[in-house]
């Protein structure tokens, strides 16, 4: 992929002159032509939700294989792409002539970042290159140029590449451990404050430890109560965040069973989340439907 290549998708072809017809021309016919192009949208967005994870599992590969891990800036751009692509998109809005619907020029313009987004993913999975993502051409216009959406969370400091250190490479060697966790950087820790399962907020045990921290190449450590675990996260097109299927893998330490049990209660309900937002100091982990909120701070 050569650069003025990169600088297309940069720009994500907002004035092609392509022969072929825009979103917003093929659903003029359409009685509701907002509605045809909120259904080209979300069937853009299933499209790239798709090859973006298939080109995260194509840099697990390449990472596996010796390469240097990216897969942290390459999670960094996908949301600095959704930051970007909102709010270049609902600048196109002013676009519209008097008496036009705005929607749709901002439908039209999402549409087509999105598909040229997902080419470059694609493009990048088929070959060996370097994705854009990786080198930034992705990166958000400059603060004059920018508009901030609302609703649109800023990434975590504990995933930003820049402030997070990553994990330690020795790991922890509790008695009768059956595997290795890596061990986390206690500065890098979210400590949970408020736990809340099923609509219930839960009494956190006094003086015992309820940690997480996020490596940059798309791993997570902490401590449980009683035992350090480790696992993986990766985040969608929309920000949602996924665990391992698998669980989580943990250290085989005993001890005293209102830890033990409130243990496999967090990690069940850490399982649960898929969304994080930040509010001040706070990192807010939570599930779909708000029934399992976890709080963390600094």
């Amino acid at each position: 992929m050569n650069v003025s290549s990169v600088a297309a998708i940069a720009a994500f072809g907002f004035l092609s002159a392509a022969a072929a017809a825009t979103p917003m021309q093929d659903c003029a016919p359409s009685s509701v032509p907002l509605v045809c192009l909120d259904a080209k949208l979300k069937a853009a967005n299933q499209r790239l939700n798709a090859t973006l994870k298939a080109a995260q599992e194509r840099l697990e590969q390449l990472q596996a294989h010796g390469r240097r891990p990216v897969l942290g800036a390459f999670i960094d751009s996908q949301r600095k792409f959704n930051a970007y692509r909102d709010a270049q998109c609902t600048w196109q809005g002013v676009r519209a002539m008097s008496g036009a619907n705005s929607a749709e020029y901002v439908k039209d313009c999402q549409i087509r970042a999105t598909l040229a987004r997902e080419q470059e993913l694609a493009d990048f999975i088929a070959g060996e290159e370097v994705p854009v993502a990786v080198v930034g051409a992705t990166a958000p216009p400059a603060a004059s140029d920018a508009v901030t959406p609302k609703n649109t969370p800023p990434l975590p400091a504990a995933e930003q590449s820049a402030a997070v250190e990553p994990l330690a490479a020795q790991p922890d060697k509790p008695a009768a451990s059956s595997g290795s966790v890596p061990a986390a950087s206690r500065g890098n820790e979210w400590r949970l404050v408020k736990w809340v399962a099923s609509g219930t907020e839960k009494a956190i045990i006094a003086d015992s430890a309820v940690t997480i921290a996020f490596d940059p190449s798309g791993k997570i450590a902490g401590n449980a109560s009683v035992n350090r675990f480790s696992g993986t996260y990766r985040v969608d097109i929309d920000g949602r965040m996924e665990w391992p299927r698998a669980g989580f893998a943990l250290t085989k330490m005993a001890g005293p069973q209102p830890l033990m049990a409130q243990e496999r209660a967090f990690l069940e309900s850490l399982r649960r989340t898929t969304q994080y937002r930040v509010e001040g100091s706070q990192l807010v982990l939570e599930s779909l439907s708000g029934a399992t909120v976890l709080t963390f701070e600094r």
